[in-house]
């Protein structure tokens, strides 16, 4: 019970916000935050997950109507909800065919870049709204005096969140953490009983209909399928994988198991809800999930009473909603979205793989130059291409045996004995068209600098998979050596590849053996025998 009444008290004026940041009136945002939530419950693994509006989400889907209809318009609205229907078809679609692997495409460096350039361009967008530039005053002061609201209600809500945090718990207030979670709650009815009661000249959201979403289903056209079909599994993926990561945190944390299949079905079957309800896309949220298991959350249940508590607020509170300041609700926006850039991760990717910090750039710096929709389709993009690049440059070794043991390892990085009439490579990457011509070009190489080589032995410990073209490369290799009189040897092939050669001419053309283990082959290869185990 506490924790539904927390998260609806935290969900309430995001939901309003987000319906506006995604060009929507503001009754959107509830709408989309009552039924989406009750059918998740029914349908998903988690048992902590809040879904509903999201900021990266409303961006998006603002991104992709803003060419095709006039923001807040019944035409904006019901692309809205059809953008929503086929986002949850796609999801419920992937799940119930198990597909849930596809959503790996989309890399943590490519989410984490499109989630930074996503939030700089909520912040530059909602900027406008904080500082009253829209104002219809064009006098100096009350341009001014919007400017001061609005800057004092972004750090007032500043001061509300991790500062007043940290202070109630130094201070060892008692129920520190509850006060927390309801304190910006509580400073935004502040501010609006001041703004009301002063009488306070700034934008408000408006008045909207006190009452609960009616159940349509949106009417999709060939044309309407045809300008949004490509952005609705976009959002719907960028949407999952938030969802999802999240989801399996605190499941981890919690000792439960998440099914990512069915999480899809739920996600899908949210967003269809959403889309029924005059809603638009919605996905699991950080910090209202985080918010919901902190609070002691523990059965999908809590989603369906945070549901309940949300839909007698917009009945019962609707007037009073209506009074929220737009500068109020742009405040929180900016809030949750310096959050969400993550420079941090930029650093830490950076330093352990330099192209997952490029993948990180180049999808931030393509969301803010060519927009949301295509920043992240340019970022999964540069993603599988640094991919493809960095298994068509794979690792090759040679390799010696460590002395006293039958251990084989890298000769650069260990002591090791070798064999002059062998050279044992190993080779770290399964062998594909991508990278056979590499790896045949640093054979000869190794070769070349080993004129007394007899046996060539390729090590296939580390090869999960030998497409044709990469066998008729080594094929074309051993005939190539037939002349040096070297011969080509495969050691520790794993059974789903020798299943794959039994099945091709190509092993036969090989002048070597298959042996079991590279110790077997030095000790057939060199003709020692003695045992060097330990």
């Amino acid at each position: 019970m506490s924790a539904s009444l927390i998260v609806a008290a935290l969900l309430i004026p995001q939901s309003l916000a987000y319906a506006l940041l995604a060009g929507l009136p503001a009754q959107a945002g509830i709408y989309a935050s009552i039924l989406p939530l009750i059918i998740y419950a029914f349908f998903a693994s988690s048992m902590v997950q809040s879904v509903g509006p999201m900021a990266i989400s409303a961006v998006m889907t603002a991104s992709t109507l803003a060419p095709l209809a006039l923001a807040g318009s019944a035409e904006y609205s019901a692309l809205a909800a059809s953008l929503a229907l086929l986002s949850g078809l796609f999801l419920a679609a992937l799940g119930f065919m198990q597909l849930g692997f596809v959503t790996q495409f989309l890399s943590h460096p490519v989410i984490n870049g499109f989630t930074s350039g996503a939030a700089i361009l909520i912040i530059v967008g909602q900027a406008p709204f904080l500082l009253g530039v829209q104002s219809n005053t064009p006098q100096l002061f009350p341009q001014l005096q919007h400017a001061m609201f609005g800057l004092s209600c972004l750090s007032l809500l500043w001061l509300a969140g991790s500062p007043l945090s940290k202070l109630l718990h130094h201070n060892k207030i008692p129920y520190a953490s509850l006060i927390a979670k309801l304190s910006p709650l509580l400073l935004m009815l502040m501010v609006t009983g001041i703004v009301y009661t002063l009488d306070i000249k700034t934008r408000l959201i408006g008045a909207f209909p006190a009452t609960l979403p009616t159940i349509i289903w949106p009417a999709i056209s060939l044309n309407t399928l045809s300008q949004l079909w490509l952005p609705a599994i976009t959002i719907s993926l960028a949407g999952f994988l938030q969802s999802i990561t999240i989801a399996q945190s605190l499941a981890l944390k919690a000792r439960r198991n998440i099914d990512s299949n069915q999480e899809l079905i739920g996600l899908g079957a949210a967003n269809i809800a959403a889309a029924a309800s005059a809603g638009f896309p919605v996905s699991g949220g950080f910090s209202r999930t985080a918010v919901n298991a902190a609070s002691g959350a523990n059965t999908p249940m809590a989603g369906v009473m945070t549901a309940t508590w949300i839909a007698l607020a917009a009945h019962w509170l609707g007037d009073y909603l209506a009074l929220l300041p737009q500068a109020l609700l742009a405040a929180t926006i900016i809030l949750v979205a310096i959050r969400l850039i993550d420079f941090n991760f930029l650093a830490r990717s950076w330093r352990y793989d330099w192209r997952d910090g490029a993948a990180f750039i180049s999808t931030a710096l393509a969301v803010l130059i060519f927009g949301p929709m295509q920043g992240i389709v340019a970022g999964a993009g540069v993603s599988i291409l640094l991919f493809l690049y960095r298994s068509s440059q794979p690792h090759i070794a040679i390799v010696g045996r460590i002395a006293g043991t039958e251990h084989f390892r890298n000769i650069h990085r260990f002591t090791t004995q070798t064999d002059p009439r062998i050279v044992a490579v190993r080779i770290d990457e399964s062998l594909y068209f991508g990278n056979s011509a590499k790896i045949q070009a640093e054979l000869i190489h190794i070769l070349a600098q080993t004129p007394a080589t007899e046996h060539l032995l390729l090590i296939l410990s580390a090869v999960n998979s030998i497409d044709y073209s990469a066998m008729e490369t080594i094929s074309l290799l051993q005939e190539n050596l037939r002349a040096r009189q070297i011969k080509i040897h495969l050691a520790e092939v794993k059974g789903p590849v020798m299943d794959h050669l039994r099945r091709s001419e190509k092993l036969s053309t090989l002048d070597g053996e298959v042996f079991l283990s590279t110790h077997s082959a030095m000790q057939a290869l060199s003709g020692v025998k003695e045992d060097f185990s330990i």
